[in-house]
């Protein structure tokens, strides 16, 4: 049975977009809106879109997005995604990693923060923009997130990526540019907002529309923003979207920044056509064929008397519990493995000092069940970190359905061993000879056949 879909009176839409000039009719928005746009792909640095497992087409605003065929499968029932090659997100999402530069190599090398990062789908293509294979670089990823209930998917998610390049908070804003003021390089705000693009998914009801939600949202959003702006270092980039339409949360949260005179505009040559307000941009669901969503570029700017803060002092290490030589390569010249409660992190050697101390979660090595320690999942799945598995065992795609699935596989080595299909991590088994023991985490595991 079809969801009936939600109307949206054109009235009520003008109001919501104040002096913001909608493309086309407002009833062709309104249709656009109540439409459940499908998810797109976002693929990996290196992949051919041809080698892609469903035909695809370009997504103009982001280099590394493809729409997926109206007719084709599951892209997420594939082995393509289970090894990583791509991840699946709404393309309007795609926009603030357009204003941010992610589908290019002008991150590279930058400290880089997620405000507001679960379910990490941004932050999993911030990490891999800021990522290269020089060991001393020092590009890195914080992805905070305040509410804990979304750090698990979050932390899954930068696992994904393959990258001990970053760090995981759980802080409010102002607390955290308290501790790390003017640390960033680029800070990205995905704010909390209204909602209004997430209305045809069911996530959110016709209350996005009042005035009442969008003040409050408004309101929110002025105090997050006042404390990303102390976050971001006199001269970097800071990057605001929403998944609203409200002008209230969009292009006057940008206006009130640059009359302050902490921000100046900071034009996205390549989205001209997306443009509002100077350094705002747009996309629009009955034109680009998505949910739609708002994005900003803005120069920081800073006063002399601005806080700066000392660098902080890196945290004594914490002794780890055991040896980690029988799983990963590096172990002995790793100076950064940091024990917190029952896991061990193995951040990368030109993590900045404060990673340590501000980290709930981060790139996983290990982890306590009872009182056994075991090789974490994240540890297998490395593509470019510092310490990689000593133990690699390369499969079929056959073999790769059953261990997706949880299912033991048939292998003659021995011990703790990564699996890998065409050199793509997998995850973890430990094997007798004979047997390998799947130890896939049960959020990580796909039922049924995968599409090849």
């Amino acid at each position: 049975m079809n969801r009936a879909q939600p109307a949206f009176p054109p009235e009520q839409i003008a109001s919501v977009l104040g002096q913001i000039h909608c493309p086309g009719s407002l009833n062709e928005f309104a249709a656009a809106m109540a439409q459940p746009w499908r998810n797109v792909i976002r693929h990996r640095r290196g992949i051919d879109p041809a080698n892609l497992p469903v035909p695809s087409s370009p997504i103009d605003w982001y280099a590394l997005g493809r729409r997926p065929a109206k007719d084709s499968g599951s892209p997420a029932r594939t082995v393509a995604y289970a090894c990583g090659d791509f991840f699946i997100q709404d393309a309007g999402s795609l926009l603030a990693l357009a204003v941010a530069g992610a589908d290019g190599d002008g991150l590279r090398g930058k400290v880089v923060c997620d405000l507001c990062a679960a379910p990490g789908g941004k932050a999993s293509a911030l990490l891999e923009a800021v990522s290269d294979d020089d060991v001393d670089s020092h590009g890195f990823v914080l992805a905070n997130e305040v509410i804990r209930n979304r750090v698990a998917p979050l932390q899954l998610n930068l696992a994904r990526a393959g990258s001990d390049r970053f760090a995981i908070s759980s802080l409010d804003p102002e607390k955290l540019a308290d501790q790390l003021p003017q640390a960033f390089d680029l800070l990205v705000v995905d704010a909390p907002c209204s909602g209004q693009a997430m209305m045809s998914r069911g996530k959110q009801n016709q209350s996005a529309l009042s005035t009442h939600q969008i003040s409050h949202s408004a309101s929110r959003q002025q105090r997050i923003l006042e404390a990303a702006v102390k976050l971001v270092r006199d001269g970097g980039q800071l990057v605001y979207s929403t998944c609203t339409f409200a002008e209230a949360e969009n292009e006057a949260q940008i206006r009130l920044l640059i009359q302050q005179g902490v921000a100046i505009p900071r034009p996205i040559a390549s989205l001209q056509g997306h443009e509002t307000d100077p350094g705002c941009y747009r996309c629009w669901p009955q034109v680009h064929q998505c949910a739609g969503s708002f994005a900003a570029s803005l120069t920081i700017q800073h006063s002399r008397s601005a806080k700066t803060g000392k660098p902080k002092r890196r945290k004594k290490a914490i002794r780890t519990p055991i040896a980690l030589t029988d799983w990963y390569k590096g172990t002995e010249s790793e100076p950064r493995p940091h024990t917190r409660d029952s896991v061990i992190l193995g951040f990368s050697p030109s993590a900045p000092q404060w990673a340590e101390q501000i980290a709930i979660g981060g790139p996983e090595l290990a982890h306590r069940a009872g009182q056994t320690w075991k090789p974490a999942h994240a540890g297998a799945l490395r593509r470019e970190a510092s310490l990689m598995p000593i133990n690699k065992l390369e499969i079929s795609q056959k073999a790769c359905q059953q261990f997706m699935r949880g299912e033991p596989i048939q292998t003659d080595g021995s011990g703790w061993n990564a699996i890998q299909l065409h050199g793509r991590p997998l995850g973890w088994v430990k094997a007798n000879g004979k047997i390998g023991k799947n130890h896939l985490p049960s959020g990580a595991r796909m039922s049924g056949e995968l599409m090849t």
